[in-house]
């Protein structure tokens, strides 16, 4: 029965354009935000040298150096205006802050942009959407009195869809580094592993929330619209005013963050360093919301009319 169900449905999956369309953009997409960071001589358009930035950096690692770093940046922004002001022409493309970066890095960056997950909302909207635009269901007979294992199989293929995604963010960060760096340089180790798995795991959980709303509003713009909202970023910016209100009311430590504990903000600030306090955090986030959304999701199929 699992075989057959899976069959149906990556059948189903290999006849939508979303499938082939969403990849394609997610490459263009990730391109264009490296070619900003590693093709544009940001420093250089706010007055700054790369050697600048790494002494201003050097000397703002301690409360001594602090006042000093922050006169050094002020007076090298003065120093920009006056050069711009004196001379109307200035290099634009040059070598960005992730110029001579590994793939590793470069790729936190790419996931912690955001865009897949957003492009993941998009596919897993359509893709369960359908079943009740088209009513698929209905004449899915062999599949009566299994919609558990109906359920299951298709949000396996969310997480493989999701790791597909998460595979063409790597493969353009390759790119990016081979075409726009100074070279490629993997930059895989333990870190790296790690960090992929982790964030393919709230990639994953955040298609279950999209998909669970799918399915609870049994419309495709409900779920596309949340993920919209999600990785735009909107849940986190709520619940780092609510955590500011909180922290008032209680006079809780200003560490206190109810953002820390959503998937998008996990998502976008994990990197390769990364503690091992944080790292557990993240992954019980996202096993937390995972096996919430997937319940909600398998109640509601199992506990009303499909038709």
């Amino acid at each position: 029965m699992f075989a057959k169900a899976f069959k149906s449905e990556f059948f189903r999956i290999s006849k939508m354009k979303s499938t082939y369309i969403l990849p394609a953009v997610l490459v263009v997409i990730v391109l264009i935000t490296n070619f900003i960071y590693m093709a544009v001589d940001l420093y250089g358009l706010m007055g700054f040298s790369r050697e600048d930035v790494e002494a201003i950096q050097q000397m703002g690692t301690s409360a001594e150096g602090y006042e000093e770093s922050f006169m050094s940046g002020f007076q090298a922004g003065i120093n920009s205006t006056e050069n711009m002001q004196a001379d109307s022409e200035f290099v634009i493309l040059g070598e960005g802050p992730f110029y001579d970066e590994a793939v590793s890095a470069i790729y936190t960056l790419d996931v912690g942009s955001l865009h897949e997950i957003l492009l993941l909302a998009i596919f897993v909207g359509l893709y369960i959407g359908n079943i009740y635009s088209t009513g698929l269901d209905k004449n899915l007979n062999i599949f009566a009195g299994k919609r558990v294992l109906l359920y299951g199989v298709r949000m396996l293929m969310i997480s493989l869809y999701a790791l597909v995604l998460h595979v063409f963010t790597w493969f353009s960060s390759i790119l990016s580094a081979a075409w726009m760096g100074a070279g490629v340089d993997l930059g895989i180790d333990k870190a790296f592993i790690l960090y992929f798995l982790i964030t393919w795991l709230l990639t994953i959980a955040f298609g279950s929330i999209v998909a669970s709303m799918t399915h609870l509003t049994r419309s495709k713009a409900a779920g596309i619209t949340l993920g919209v909202l999600l990785s735009a970023g909107l849940l986190s910016t709520i619940m780092s005013i609510a955590s500011l209100m909180i922290q008032r009311k209680f006079d809780l430590d200003g560490s206190f963050n109810l953002g820390n504990y959503t998937v998008t903000q996990n998502l976008a600030v994990m990197n390769l360093d990364s503690d091992g306090h944080f790292v557990v955090r993240t992954i019980v986030c996202a096993l937390v919301y995972f096996v919430l959304t997937y319940l909600s999701g398998l109640l509601v199929i199992r506990k009303r009319d499909i038709a």
